[in-house]
């Protein structure tokens, strides 16, 4: 059975587990401090995170003495400290000191350098003479050991590549070559031993494991191969050529022991399609897989198991089948996590599909309970709850079951409150309600765990194909394989038939034929399907002759094989013969192949595109059933039928709730009937009985009343006008007109280290507030003097701080008069400017106007609940109450419900009469008022709990699907002067009256 207590208040090991971003001067009060608020929030620990700006040198005595005080104070809260293995990411290069030891352990590449002559030297591995056609491709090359120029042919040059030093973001270094074992082991030393040593301890408990961050063999580009994520990144690996591939000085050894040739007498051929080059490609990615895995992968996780840490992280570009190939092929990598994980980016689920399923795949078929996901990074300051409940039932309806938040900022100094969030900053208005969706998201992560996932149908992962074909030089043809590949899992996903993945290596260790079922690890499969592909491996050809020989299903899609371990041949037809051949991708031909098949669920729904996902689990006899609609537009209706008769429970991950459940027995199956509401989920478990019918009640609507016109409005925090635009003078110029602050920062940084500079702010005050008025300004040091209406500011005079230490506040309701009113300040340029913008808290309304032309005004107490950033609140980041009596006539009801069309916040509180009802992240949460409504007047009170986006931006553009620092600092075609406000409201209110009969 499944301990019902434990899924009301699951342990702290299942809760939500957040990078925290150690960006800043560390101080042990301040750890202990925000150590606590984390877990006031939710959270179940943190991953102890450097991040881009931190002071505090890494791996010193006095990091060593923060992550001890997060320990302590963990250890007294029940809380869990994992180790994260860099100094930002990839991980490997230990924060600069890897490659500051040896140049050896530089990253490297092999370089082919196409011209009319061929260049010797100490680097140069081979050369090589080619002829070439009249497009000047080479058709055909012999090796050459001597320097030579002819015009009549083609010369490559072979060239080892080691990465220069001199990269920002590798310490003043560079990344490093994690081929080489050696590489690897001195990582340990430096990175990982010291822990252990240190804190052994807690080892094991109150810090249960590592992370390791984008670990990779980056050679083609300097991004992933040219399926690269479409937004711009930092590094993620060493500076390479376009013309490059991964290399190592082991590498020509390490490949002719474990492929038999010399891999240098075939270089050309992994760039031109000549020669046996599909065979040299293959075997070639093959090793540099098998080296990588041996290397980094095995070696870190048995030094993790031996030492009593989880292994946990994520590869560099896991997206697809051409960007993975910066780590070889990500799945195999899998069997040596003990916790496999991904990385989730940007305000979007489907691009993330096969990287979900290539990691739970691994993790089911291998007994992992927990697989990780670093997920909302990239999504800014904005999402609301429910956003983040779309992006993570996603995730978890794919095999997902430990969320690690992309991230909590230790400081929000400068371009640290910029740095690839969802922002989880406890300035955050949402903040003291965040156990609401954490605990949402717990519950699901501890009955997820629970069992083996239940599927029927395998299909083959073609990472051997693309091994076969790609080429730096060209990669349509690879692109052509995970295009199909891709729209090949989308098809069974708009059939609603769940599937794993196959990896090839891992079939060859862990597959195995019973009967008519193909199996890997703990895993069992009654159909395989084969993609559309070029290879195969010779190990799965073989299993797939024994699985068919067996009566085993296997649908194969044109184009079929043609190639077994990148050679020719004919056995693949011979095998498949007996199987069943689609000539195309598509839902019919794909449906009436696999219509025969006994699967152990079904699910039928009115959605045609694939937003209806279903986990199926088994645990002790039962099944263990989350289905949710991921859309966001679109209500679906769904029929679930599950072979076996079963009892029916709804268990409700936000309260912890547990309900009967209802449905029917036909045909040897249990069926279940069910409507989803967009951004809906429901929990069901099936107990061994006989499920209980469906009441014969209905639901008659027979009244609805709109809920419109004027609010009260109640702000609970101090209004916001951001000072965004400036005037600026530098070195005893004349002042400039108004422009952005983005604008100053890029002027302010050219001019150089010791310019000195001023600053003038302006604003316009309508009507002056009676109340304190306070100017905040971020991190004030760096500024000589500030003047308001040409009076001195102390700058000692803190009347508090707003968002966090970095952010005082100044009163300066004396200085304020009606009309402009203007702040001067006056700075150094030093080696780190940090220009940003001033903020005016107080109790007032505020206009905004393009230019940074935006004034205090008189604050209107009512409001309509449509949007209120055009009400007088603009930029206001806090909760807000609305408030509105209704006079209801009507007593002949059984039910009423509160219906919310959209709400365009965090979340909202509802409250009727005095009594909160329900905090609201979503509409389709129908609010029961039944019990709280009273003839005649009744009060509807509404807590709009909003967001930092449209205080700290981005505040002149659109967000992006993918939100970087870029977004907040650069002025490009996608800028505008107006600001881009995120809507603040609750829309389409109606209270819904039902007989029941």
């Amino acid at each position: 059975m499944i301990d019902t207590n434990m899924f009301r208040n699951p342990p702290k090991i299942f809760r939500g587990v957040p990078f925290w971003s150690l960006n800043d001067k560390l101080n042990v009060d301040e750890i202990s401090r925000q150590i606590g608020l984390m877990d006031e929030a939710g959270f179940g620990g943190v991953f102890f995170h450097a991040r881009e700006g931190l002071v505090t040198p890494f791996l010193s005595r006095e990091w060593f003495e923060a992550f001890k005080a997060a320990v302590n104070e963990a250890s007294k809260r029940g809380l869990y400290i994992w180790i994260y293995d860099e100094d930002r990411w990839p991980s490997g290069f230990a924060g600069g000191f890897i490659p500051a030891e040896d140049s050896r352990y530089r990253a490297k590449a092999i370089i082919m350098i196409t011209a009319n002559t061929a260049f010797p030297g100490s680097d140069t591995i081979a050369m090589f003479r080619c002829s070439a056609n009249e497009s000047n491709i080479p058709m055909k090359c012999e090796r050459i050991f001597e320097g030579e120029s002819n015009e009549n042919y083609l010369y490559l040059s072979f060239v080892k590549y080691t990465a220069s030093v001199g990269d920002v973001w590798f310490s003043g270094f560079s990344y490093v070559d994690l081929l080489d074992e050696d590489v690897v082991e001195r990582f340990i030393d430096v990175a990982y031993r010291p822990c252990v040593e240190l804190f052994r301890e807690f080892i094991g408990n109150i810090v249960p494991g590592i992370f390791t961050d984008e670990p990779n063999i980056t050679a083609s580009r300097p991004r992933p191969p040219s399926s690269q994520t479409p937004f711009r990144i930092p590094p993620r690996g060493a500076r390479f050529p376009v013309y490059a591939l991964p290399w190592t000085d082991k590498l020509p050894q390490y490949f002719k022991k474990v492929n038999g040739y010399d891999i240098i007498e075939k270089l050309p051929e992994l760039f031109f399609d000549i020669g046996s080059y599909t065979k040299t490609r293959y075997d070639y990615w093959r090793t540099v897989t098998l080296m990588f895995i041996e290397a980094f992968s095995k070696k870190l996780y048995e030094w993790c198991d031996k030492h009593g840490l989880k292994f946990t992280g994520h590869y560099l570009a896991e997206d697809d089948l051409i960007s993975q190939l910066v780590v070889g092929a990500v799945m195999p990598h899998y069997e040596y996590m003990h916790i496999p994980g991904i990385d989730h980016l940007g305000m979007r689920i489907w691009d993330m599909f096969l990287t979900a399923k290539q990691v739970s795949s691994v993790a089911n078929q291998l007994g992992r309970e927990r697989v990780l996901s670093e997920t909302y990074g990239c999504t800014g300051n904005y999402p609301s709850f429910e956003d983040r409940k779309w992006i993570g039932d996603f995730l978890y309806a794919l095999g997902i079951n430990m969320l690690n938040h992309h991230l909590v900022p230790y400081s929000m100094r400068g371009r640290r409150k910029a740095d690839y969030g969802l922002n989880l900053h406890w300035s955050q208005p949402w903040w003291r309600y965040n156990k609401v969706i954490e605990d949402y998201f717990t519950r699901l992560s501890y009955v997820l765990s629970l069992g083996k996932r239940v599927v029927d149908v395998l299909v083959i992962h073609p990472m051997s194909s693309i091994w076969s074909i790609y080429t730096p030089i060209n990669d349509s043809k690879a692109r052509e394989i995970n295009n199909s590949f891709i729209s090949l899992l989308r098809t069974l996903a708009r059939l609603h038939i769940d599937f794993e993945l196959g990896d090839e290596i891992i079939l060859s260790k862990y597959g195995k034929v019973e009967g008519d079922r193909i199996i890997i690890g703990r895993a069992s499969y009654k159909v395989v399907i084969v993609p559309p592909s070029l290879n195969i491996s010779s190990s799965t050809l073989k299993l797939l002759r024994e699985f068919i020989s067996n009566g085993g299903k296997v649908v194969a899609i044109k184009p079929i094989p043609k190639m077994v371990d990148g050679v020719e041949s004919t056995e693949i037809s011979n095998i498949l013969e007996r199987s069943r051949i689609l000539d195309s991708i598509s839902i019919d031909s794909l449906s009436s192949s696999l219509a025969d098949i006994d699967l152990t669920t079904i699910v039928e729904s009115d959605d045609f595109d694939g937003d209806v996902l279903m986990h199926v689990r088994e645990y002790n006899n039962m099944f263990i059933v989350f289905i949710s609609n991921v859309s966001r537009n679109n209500r679906h209706n769904v029929r679930i039928g599950i072979n076996g008769s079963y009892t029916i429970e709804e268990w409700n991950p936000f309260t912890g709730e547990i309900l009967e459940g209802f449905g029917a027995l036909a045909n040897g199956r249990t069926w279940i009937e069910l409507t989803l509401l967009p951004i809906e989920s429901k929990l069901l478990v099936l107990k061994p009985g006989v499920p209980k019918p469906m009441p014969k009640t209905m639901h008659r609507k027979i009244k609805e009343i709109s809920i419109d016109g004027k609010w009260i409005a109640n702000r609970l925090n101090l209004n916001i006008l951001v000072l965004d635009y400036a005037k600026i003078a530098i070195d005893s110029e004349q002042w400039s007109e108004s422009i952005p602050i983005q604008k100053i920062r890029e002027i302010v940084i050219n001019r150089g280290i010791g310019s000195r500079y001023k600053l003038r702010f302006e604003f316009y005050v309508e009507v002056k507030p009676k109340d304190e008025i306070y100017l905040v300004i971020e991190n004030p040091k760096q500024f000589g003097s500030v003047r308001i209406n040409e009076n001195r500011i102390d700058l000692n005079d803190i009347k508090g701080f707003w968002i966090d230490w970095n952010f005082a506040k100044y009163r300066i309701d004396k200085y304020i008069k009606e009309g402009i009113n203007i702040i001067e300040t006056e700075g150094i340029v030093g080696f780190e400017p940090e220009i940003e913008p001033m903020y005016i808290l107080g109790n007032f309304g505020v206009k905004a106007i393009a230019k940074g032309s935006s004034r205090i005004v008189k604050e209107s107490y009512e409001v309509e609940s449509y949007n209120l950033c055009s009400q007088g609140y603009p930029f206001y980041s806090g909760e807000l109450e609305l408030i509105k009596k209704i006079n209801l006539n009507i007593n002949n009801f059984d039910k009423a419900y509160l219906s919310i069309g959209k709400i365009n916040a965090a979340l909202a509180v509802i409250y009727v009469n005095g009594v909160e009802v329900e905090k609201v992240i979503s509409p389709s949460q129908k609010i029961d008022i039944t019990k709280n409504l009273k003839s005649n007047t009744n009060e509807i009170k509404i807590i709009l709990v909003g967001t930092l986006r449209n205080t700290l931006g981005p505040l002149h553009r659109e967000d992006p699907p993918f939100i970087t620092p870029n977004t907040f600092y650069t002025i490009d075609d996608t800028w505008t002067d107006e600001y881009t406000l995120k809507p603040f409201c609750i829309e389409d209110l109606k209270i819904e009256f039902y007989k029941i009969t």
